[in-house]
């Protein structure tokens, strides 16, 4: 089974307008987002986030005073789904995001002018499908109703997991929620399974309603990969600010390898969850440094990785066109 490296996977028909609208140069603002405004050859980097520990170092960075230690002001704007972050940087609200190398893909395919500049993170046991009682293994899933968020990382778990159990998606009943709302409607009994990541898969286990993981990333190698993509114009006219971003996370991810529980509890207050929920959830992500970056992403990320995640979007049907995964990276503000 081939491994793939994504969080969002697919843009919404919300993030699809928005990109037409970008490219068309409109500033229409997609309604229920809170990205930071300004203009994006101003002083600010508007950097759009989700309430994932996976970019748990953007949170470090601002913290410590990173990002002012560097000289860079950067602005981060949380949102909860992926399509909505999708949408801001897509109608160029945001200079950069982090999103699921898939998503950086498709931008590129639909013409988002944007390059892959950092891998963030991978997780193993931070994505789970979920379930409640009478359901033990994925193979149980079959006739039951599932919520997991459509274009998003679930969607490609949950058909990971169906496909090796012998299953596929016409043998559930799709339910469609974004990450965060699947735990409630889980607990809640509205349906018997659900796909999400963390904080979300910690509350729901804590929650003490019979709820357990049937499936994790961690089961699927290579599956969960994070990255941020920056729009080219910003690399082309603020090179140096870019580098001193990049440093900022080296200069978190340091940071945390020297002070994990400070770090944490960073972390946690700005996914919004509490640090002693995250304790096993953090034990599955891993950030990459800059010196981990300067040998994947010039290396093995671009000549392999992402030439089979391309090959897989489009025997699935998340890419129409081929995209060439060496010219979606620049590692060139990655320093040495």
């Amino acid at each position: 089974m081939t491994s793939r490296l994504l969080r969002s996977i697919a843009l919404s028909a919300t993030a699809t307008a928005a990109l037409a609208l970008g490219l068309a140069g409109c500033s229409a603002q997609p309604a229920g987002s809170d990205a930071a405004t300004g203009d994006a050859a101003g002083e600010t980097i508007r950097m759009g986030t989700q309430p994932w520990l996976g970019y748990g170092q953007w949170y470090v960075a601002e913290d410590q005073g990173f990002f002012a230690d560097r000289g860079v002001d950067v602005a981060l704007s949380s949102f909860n789904a992926d399509a909505d972050v999708n949408a801001a940087l897509a109608a160029n609200r945001l200079d950069m995001a982090n999103v699921g190398a898939q998503a950086a893909l498709q931008f590129i395919e639909q013409g988002l002018d944007v390059s892959i500049v950092l891998m963030l993170d991978s997780a193993t046991e931070a994505d789970a499908i979920l379930a409640g009682d009478g359901i033990s293994d994925v193979t149980d899933l079959a006739g039951k109703k599932v919520a997991f968020e459509r274009g998003a990382t679930s969607e490609i778990l949950l058909a990971e997991a169906l496909d090796e159990a012998g299953l596929s998606f016409d043998d559930v009943s799709v339910v469609e929620a974004s990450a965060d709302k699947v735990a409630p409607m889980l607990l809640a009994g509205r349906v018997d399974a659900g796909v999400t990541y963390e904080p979300y898969v910690s509350e729901a286990l804590g929650a003490g309603k019979g709820i357990s993981a049937v499936a994790t990333a961690g089961e699927f190698p290579g599956l969960i990969t994070d990255v941020l993509v920056v729009r080219n114009e910003v690399l082309d006219e603020r090179p140096d600010e870019v580098r001193e971003v990049l440093a900022s996370w080296d200069d978190a991810v340091s940071y945390t390898e020297a002070n994990t529980d400070e770090a944490r509890a960073i972390i946690a207050a700005g996914v919004g969850s509490d640090v002693s929920d995250l304790e096993t959830a953090f034990d599955g992500v891993h950030y990459y440094s800059l010196a981990e970056n300067r040998d994947l992403l010039t290396g093995s990320y671009a000549t392999e990785t992402l030439p089979a995640l391309v090959s897989v979007a489009e025997r699935i049907g998340l890419l129409s066109e081929t995209v060439d995964a060496k010219t979606a990276v620049r590692a060139e503000f990655l320093g040495k």
